[in-house]
């Protein structure tokens, strides 16, 4: 069913987008999205994070509300913050974790993957530590994955913070393609996080589900990203705006590109061209 107002619906990334350099959310940009939700638009926070990391700080931000909805996993996980609940969400198989984490562990890279609270592995490395605390998410340890994972997972994440990140990664995407088709997707969040989704998950899925469910018609939203994650989104919404300090590929998607960056309140640019 659709709705017969104009009200609009706004999908945003959250690192590099409305998360400055420092992962803050600036006043004016604060200002601005609540401005909007107050004139009966809707917002989405659209992130790779997992839920549990996008509700934190969703809440930390005052963003966490009736007209408020979280897209979390890239797309694999949508949440309602008014209903507190889980209205869809796409799982990896037991088999796909457990052939990925043996290939990565064998080949001495850091991959993790994800309980509702918790980051977890089979070992604790420097790469994970660091993700944990830029994401504000805890760590538990497990002797066996996915043998002591207590469900699927939405998502799994294969990291390297070397020098030469992007191009390691990439290697280990191309070597296992093969082993993973039709089981699951590969995405870079950015140049040191390979992510492994269900087949099916996308920023740019979500944005379509949730638009169906609210009776929003697409072509009413504007998303907002910086990464190649958020390119899907981007080409779904009615307009796919890149951030000026985007890269290059997701600028090649959009229709607008902010003058100015996340540093300078980028997503304040957008609502005003776009929404209010």
């Amino acid at each position: 069913m659709r709705t017969e107002d104009t009200h609009k619906i706004l999908f945003t990334d959250l690192d590099g987008t409305l998360f400055d350099d420092e992962k803050r959310v600036s006043t004016e940009d604060l200002t601005t999205i609540n401005e909007m939700l107050n004139a009966g638009h809707r917002l989405v926070i659209c992130t790779g994070r997992p839920l549990f990391s996008a509700k934190v700080v969703s809440r930390e931000m005052g963003l966490y509300r009736d007209g408020i909805y979280i897209a979390a996993s890239n797309g694999g996980v949508i949440y309602d913050c008014s209903k507190e609940e889980v209205i869809f969400s796409r799982k990896l198989s037991f088999d796909t974790v457990g052939l990925l984490f043996r290939e990565a562990l064998k080949e001495g890279l850091s991959i993790h993957t994800y309980t509702d609270d918790n980051v977890v592995s089979v070992v604790e490395t420097n790469e994970i530590r660091q993700y944990c605390a830029r994401i504000k998410m805890p760590f538990k340890l497990l002797d066996n994955i996915p043998e002591d994972l207590p469900k699927e997972p939405p998502k799994l994440i294969v990291v390297s913070i070397k020098e030469n990140s992007r191009q390691i990664l990439s290697d280990f995407e191309e070597r296992h393609s093969d082993m993973v088709k039709g089981q699951a997707q590969s995405v870079f969040s950015n140049d040191f996080l390979l992510e492994y989704l269900p087949i099916g998950s996308s920023k740019g899925d979500a944005l379509e589900r949730l638009c169906e469910l609210l009776g929003i018609p697409a072509e009413l939203s504007v998303a907002a990203g910086d990464e190649a994650n958020d390119i899907p989104m981007i080409q779904a919404a009615g307009v796919g705006a890149v951030m000026q300090n985007g890269t290059d590929e997701a600028k090649s998607y959009a229709d607008y590109v902010t003058k100015r960056s996340n540093n300078e309140s980028g997503v304040s640019e957008i609502i005003r061209k776009f929404i209010l």
